[in-house]
């Protein structure tokens, strides 16, 4: 056999594998639908199967292939970047798009949280800390989900935009915040009253 056969046969015992592993997968899936094998193999197989079409790696990365033109030639278009299937890819995967300087900027904030208050809501500046108050217990990670929410609206970002870094179990924490520099939180947080 030559060099090239035992290739095609070594692709041919993956891929028999890889659809017994997804049968595998596909059986548990049924009592668990998020679970990661399945998630992997049905990806690995809509990839294989229906590959997506690369741009030409001479283009930007602004650029998109999109439908032929009329000699029947793959055509870069322009993609306004900022559209909402950006923004939507942006939530899913988590991603922060750099500032005008190129760089993701990441600033840190203290936090003091009231939990178990009649309300959700930013109470005012503490010093160096945002305090906020919290409806939620602070059991099983309540009121740390709600003072995410609260500093992602206080400072007008994403929630997936904010980190809680310190205190996870106590009442004051830190958070990171990642797409805005410390004068831009400075002046959003201007208007929380002290």
């Amino acid at each position: 056999m030559s060099v090239l056969e035992w290739i095609l046969l070594l692709e041919l015992i993956i891929l028999v594998v890889s659809a017994i592993f997804f049968l595998v997968a596909k059986f548990i899936s049924l009592s668990t639908p998020d679970d990661p094998m399945y998630l992997f193999m049905r990806s690995f197989w809509k990839t294989l199967l229906y590959p997506p079409v690369f741009a030409d790696p001479r283009l930007e990365p602004g650029f998109e292939v999109r439908a032929s033109d009329d000699e029947g030639e793959r055509v870069a278009k322009p993609r306004a970047i900022g559209t909402d299937r950006d923004d939507e890819e942006d939530a899913r995967y988590g991603r922060v798009r750099p500032g005008a300087d190129g760089v993701v900027h990441t600033v840190h904030l203290n936090v003091i949280v009231n939990a178990h208050a009649p309300s959700d809501g930013v109470v005012g500046r503490s010093g160096d800390a945002l305090e906020l108050q919290v409806t939620a217990a602070a059991e099983e990670g309540a009121a740390n989900k709600a003072v995410i929410q609260l500093v992602a609206d206080a400072v007008g970002v994403k929630p997936y935009q904010v980190t809680l870094t310190k205190g996870h179990y106590q009442s004051r924490k830190a958070v990171s915040i990642t797409g805005i520099d410390q004068a831009q939180l400075e002046m959003k947080l201007e208007s929380v009253g002290s």
